[in-house]
C-alpha cells in the first residue's frame, strides 16, 4: 500500500479530547449524530434493521469493490445490516466527524494508522466479541494479526487485505538488448548486475535498468521506521538504515540510471514505467491496477521482489488493510458480523480472484486463484508474489509521516553527494526529534 497514511501528531492531540467526549457517555447510552442519548445494548436483534457507517480511513477501496466485498455479501447473510461508506474529502475528515459527534461504526485503516486511532480514543479491544462469536483467528497469517494487536494483547481489528512488493519488468527492453527476463529468487546484487547491462542509450533514448522506487520502499524488509513508535524518538541513525541508503544509492548512481526525481511516490514511479517505457525493471509496491491499465501499451510481467542476502525471500514489511470497530459504535455485534463476512473464505476468494487483493488468510486457495478473473493478469507470473513472505510491522508513531518527509530528503541529499552517509542520518535524526519536540 504505498505511503503511510497517518495524520500529524498535533492534530491527533487536539482532537483526542473530542474523541473522548464522543465515547464518554456512560452505562447504556451513547450519543447519536444529533447529540440525543440512544440505548446501547451492545446487541442488535436479527430482525431490527441497522445501518453501519464505514469510514475509509486511509485504506482505499473503490465503490465497485466495496459493493462486492462488503455490501452485497453482508446483506446476503445478514439482511438487517446495511452499510454506508463515508469517504474523506475536503469537507469530510475523521476529525470533522469527531467534532460533529458523528463517529463511524467501522474504519478501514492501514495498520500504520492504528496508533492515530488510539490517540483519538477510538479503539476498543474486540477480543470478547471474537470469543463470544467463536471467530477463528488461526485462519489468518499470524503476522497480520499481530499488527492489529497492542503489546498487551488487545485486539483492535481484523485484516481483510495485505499489500505486497513485486519486480515489474518491461519485456520489450529485455528483448531489445537480448537479455534474459528476471528470475525469481534474485538478490539485490543480482538485480543490480542485470540493471548495469540494461542501462544504456539507444536511438536517442536513455534506458534505465532498475528503478528501486525509493529508499523508503527498500527499507520494508527490515521493518524500519523513521520514528520509534514506543519512544516517539527518531530511529534512522543505525546500521540498517545505512545499509538501505548505501544500496539505494548504488542503484541510482549506475551511469544513466538516476531517477528524474529521487524518492518519488510508488505511483509516480509506476507512471514513468508506463508512459516513458524506458525502465527495464521497477521494484515497487502493489501497482497491479496502475500498470495493468496500460496493458495495451506496455509489454510487462512480474518476478519475485529482490531480497537482501540476510533477509532471503522477504519482500517487505506487513502492510495490511484492516476493519477497525469504533469504540463508540452502538452495534458491536453487527460490526463483528460484517468482519465475519468480509473475511470469510468465500469473500476472500472472491476478492483475490476479482480484485487481485492479497488475502491475510493462511489458506492456499486465495493464492492459487489470485487474479484469475482480472483480464490484465492473464498469463502474468502472479505466483511470484507468494514466493516471498513479509517481516513484522514495526510499532508506528503518530509522527511517522513527519519523520518520513525528513528521512526521504536526507536520502536525496546523500544520493546527490551533498552530504556523507553518517552526517545524513545523524542530521535526519536531529531534525526529526526537533520537529517532534515542537509538537508536544
Amino acid at each position: 500500500m504505498n505511503g503511510q497514511r497517518m495524520l500529524c501528531g498535533s492534530i491527533f492531540l487536539s482532537f483526542a479530547l473530542v474523541a473522548a467526549g464522543c465515547s464518554g457517555t456512560s452505562g447504556a447510552t451513547t450519543q447519536s449524530g444529533n447529540g440525543d442519548p440512544q440505548p446501547q445494548s451492545g446487541k442488535t436483534a436479527s430482525n431490527v434493521p441497522v445501518t453501519l457507517k464505514v469510514f475509509q480511513n486511509g485504506a482505499e477501496i473503490s465503490d465497485e469493490d466495496f459493493q462486492m466485498m462488503f455490501t452485497d455479501p453482508v446483506k446476503k447473510k445478514y439482511p438487517h445490516i446495511s452499510l454506508e461508506i463515508i469517504r474523506p474529502s475536503k469537507d469530510v475528515t475523521l476529525n470533522s466527524l469527531l467534532a460533529a459527534r458523528d463517529v463511524p461504526d467501522l474504519l478501514l485503516t492501514p495498520n500504520s494508522g492504528i496508533m492515530g486511532l488510539k490517540q483519538q480514543d477510538l479503539l476498543m479491544d474486540i477480543t470478547p466479541h471474537v470469543k463470544s462469536q467463536s471467530f477463528n483467528l488461526t485462519r489468518f497469517n499470524p503476522v497480520a494479526i499481530d499488527a492489529v494487536k497492542s503489546e498487551q494483547g488487545q485486539l483492535y481489528g481484523i485484516p481483510y487485505a495485505m499489500q505486497f512488493n513485486a519486480l515489474y519488468y518491461n519485456k520489450d527492453i529485455f528483448d531489445k538488448f537480448g537479455k534474459s527476463y528476471p528470475k525469481d529468487g534474485m538478490t539485490w546484487e543480482d538485480a543490480i548486475d542485470l540493471a548495469r547491462q540494461l542501462t544504456q542509450q539507444d536511438g536517442g533514448v536513455q534506458y534505465r535498468g532498475l528503478d528501486p522506487a525509493s529508499s523508503y520502499v527498500m527499507s520494508f524488509p527490515y521493518s524500519l521506521a523513521y520514528v520509534d513508535g514506543k519512544s516517539d524518538k527518531a530511529s534512522m541513525d543505525n546500521e540498517k538504515w545505512k545499509q538501505v541508503f548505501e544500496l539505494a544509492k548504488s542503484i541510482l548512481t549506475i551511469p544513466g540510471n538516476m531517477q528524474p526525481n529521487p524518492e518519488p511516490s510508488a505511483a509516480a514511479s509506476g507512471n514513468l514505467f508506463i508512459k516513458e517505457k524506458n525502465v527495464a525493471m521497477l521494484a515497487s509496491t502493489n501497482l497491479m491496477a496502475q500498470i495493468g491499465s496500460a496493458a495495451d501499451t506496455v509489454n510487462w510481467d512480474i518476478a519475485q521482489y529482490p531480497s537482501y542476502k540476510d533477509k532471503p525471500n522477504i519482500s517487505g514489511k506487513l502492510d495490511s488493510h484492516n476493519i477497525i470497530v469504533s469504540k463508540t459504535t452502538k452495534f458491536p455485534d453487527a460490526a463483528m458480523n460484517v468482519i465475519e463476512v468480509v473475511t470469510s473464505d468465500e469473500v476472500q476468494l472472491l476478492s483475490a480472484r476479482k480484485t487481485a487483493r492479497m488475502s491475510p488468510l493462511a489458506g492456499e486457495e486465495p493464492k492459487k486463484q489470485f487474479g484469475a478473473d482480472v483480464p490484465y493478469l492473464k498469463g502474468k507470473h502472479v505466483q511470484a508474489l507468494f514466493k516471498s513472505a513479509v517481516s513484522p510491522s514495526p510499532t508506528y508513531s503518530i509522527y511517522e509521516t513527519d519523520g518520513k518527509k525528513i528521512g526521504q530528503q536526507a536520502f536525496r541529499d546523500y544520493a546527490a553527494g551533498k552530504v556523507d552517509l553518517n552526517t545524513a542520518l545523524r542530521q535526519a535524526d536531529e531534525e526529526i526529534n526537533k520537529g517532534i519536540a515542537g509538537k508536544k
